[in-house]
């Protein structure tokens, strides 16, 4: 089993990605869908103890892919920001990717809105924003997505902790 911790949108307001990584500690590995507006390797440190790979989003500049696959245990990750695929009006362009690459899961954010959407035997997950988050609650929200080889990929949206809001 492996256990990702997904963050996305947290434009530069780091504390609230350590925050999350604080709860969730341990993990098998990070992935950030975009807009860290930063250097990952430079905020998480040269040995986090988990693997960690990020997509560029639209605030960021250079340093990261605009997409990867990754494979884990038996499934293909595909991840993107989501900007190019028009996320805010409809997921459709994200599974036609996803299916394109013979991806079991979509990790995805630009929207800052959480989601966690299944079509044609694929998972899609938006982890929201932990910096800037525009669903109606206003929550600082991430993803944990489970992977056990044989079954199908499990997500759960997951939120900081009123304690750690700033005001």
């Amino acid at each position: 089993m492996t256990k990702i911790l997904v963050v996305s949108d947290t434009h530069g307001k780091n504390s609230y990605m350590h925050d999350a990584i604080a709860l969730e500690h341990p993990f098998d590995m990070l992935i950030h869908c975009g807009d860290v507006e930063g250097n990952l390797y430079s905020i998480l440190g040269p040995d986090p103890g988990y693997e960690f790979h990020a997509v560029r989003g639209n605030c960021d500049y250079s340093g990261y892919p605009d997409r990867l696959i990754l494979t884990v245990e038996d499934k293909r990750i595909l991840v993107v920001h989501g900007h190019e695929h028009a996320v805010r009006y409809s997921n459709d362009a994200l599974f036609r990717a996803a299916s394109q690459s013979s991806a079991d899961v979509i990790l995805f954010g630009h929207s800052h809105m959480p989601e966690i959407e299944e079509r044609y035997g694929i998972l899609a997950v938006n982890p929201g924003s932990l910096a800037k988050p525009r669903q109606q609650t206003r929550r600082r929200t991430y993803a944990i997505l489970t992977i056990t080889e044989g079954s199908f990929p499990r997500a759960d949206i997951k939120e900081l902790p009123p304690s750690v809001w700033d005001v």
